[in-house]
């Protein structure tokens, strides 16, 4: 059986890595730059961060609230995260993330799910005020922040199915003007195999009605041309809305355990099924995912991904980000080549293994700037 998994894994890799490279500029490249809310896009979390977004299928926990919100319910009582990004170094612009995620199981045997609330606030700092009069500035200083408040739940169904729904307010604003909008994410997560090594996740992000910005700062005063009074007048003008940054996401993974510390005949190594099972924070791991974005509003991405955990102690992950034009420095998004981040998961109990406090850190390279770094803690109980 576990050969049957690594040969359907091969090939859904093979097929993704030889279908998705010839259509990837089905993604719509000429609307890049005309979506609203595009931080929505931005991963704040720093231990997924580190295989750019790649974890579709095998992210679990509260960072899964990013990537597919269906790993959630994977949360096994309570985990609390922050997460601090350093977005495009030198730029001052700084992405805080926190959340906490609760298990609502009080029974054995019952699974009412998992309930998570997490927000997002993206920080610019001090911009100059300028003005058709004062173009230079002078004025003094303005900020601009955004700032989002997500809702997610997700519960298994089987050992094998998983999903999970997030809904999320989000706001922006300047000084006399600002926008509120709505979206919904959703995802699945299938996971198969007696160690549950072979996963799937498929995820729809950003949906959501278009927004446009309000207030004051939507308003004009002066004379109009044809006033012959010289009469001071105010108009409001419309502010055009933008739709949301919706994306489809699709991935896949694979699992390699290895335990070094099993007998063959110790009883405590077989499942129910009489299949040997690796206890997971006991074994070394190496997991390879896979992932295609599709788009709305920039050229759709191809992903690969890769992480290797060493008896849940310690882990290191990379990642490299596909798009059409990237090399040629046509890309539509910042995002793209390689990624890298390590945790390290220090155990808070000696009698209960998987109670752990995890430190974050991930590097992302990105296109004319000098790269994001982005670093947090998680205190998993």
């Amino acid at each position: 059986m576990k050969n049957i998994y690594r040969t359907i894994l091969v090939v859904s890799l093979i097929v993704v890595g030889v279908v998705v490279p010839q259509n990837v500029n089905s993604g719509n490249k000429d609307r890049s730059g005309q979506a609203a809310a595009s931080y929505l896009l931005i991963n704040p979390w720093a231990g997924i961060s580190g295989w750019g977004g790649a974890g579709i299928s095998s992210t679990k926990g509260i960072q899964s609230t990013f990537s597919n919100v269906a790993g959630l319910a994977f949360t096994r009582k309570t985990e609390l995260a922050y997460s601090n990004s350093l977005l495009y170094t030198g730029s001052g612009i700084m992405v805080n993330g926190l959340g906490i995620a609760q298990n609502l199981r009080r029974n054995e045997g019952k699974e009412p799910g998992v309930l998570a609330v997490t927000a997002m606030i993206m920080s610019f700092g001090d911009n100059e005020i300028t003005t058709v009069e004062q173009p230079e500035g002078g004025l003094g200083y303005f900020r601009h922040s955004c700032f989002t408040l997500a809702l997610s739940y997700a519960r298994s169904f089987s050992d094998a199915v998983h999903a999970g729904v997030t809904f999320k307010v989000l706001n922006e604003s300047v000084a006399n003007a600002s926008a509120t909008g709505f979206t919904i994410d959703a995802g699945v997560q299938y996971v198969a195999g007696y160690n549950n090594q072979f996963q799937i996740g498929v995820t729809m992000k950003n949906i959501g009605l278009p927004m446009a910005y309000k207030g004051s700062g939507m308003s004009w005063r002066g004379v109009l041309d044809k006033d012959r009074h010289n009469i001071l007048h105010s108009l409001m003008v419309a502010s055009e809305s933008a739709e949301m940054p919706a994306l489809l996401s699709l991935g896949i993974s694979y699992d390699f355990l290895f335990q070094s510390k099993m007998t063959k005949d110790d009883p405590e190594n077989y499942g129910p099924r009489g299949q040997r099972e690796i206890d997971r924070n006991k074994a070394h791991r190496l997991t390879l995912t896979g992932a295609f974005t599709a788009n709305a509003y920039t050229r759709d991405q191809f992903l690969l991904g890769i992480e290797y955990s060493m008896m849940n102690y310690f882990q290191l992950r990379a990642g490299y980000t596909f798009e059409a034009g990237m090399f040629s420095g046509n890309s539509t998004t910042i995002y793209v080549g390689p990624t890298a981040g390590t945790s390290v998961l220090i155990p808070l109990s000696k009698k209960n293994f998987e109670r752990r406090l995890a430190i974050d850190y991930a590097y992302r390279f990105t296109n004319e700037t000098k790269g994001c770094h982005v670093i947090g803690a998680r205190l998993i109980l």
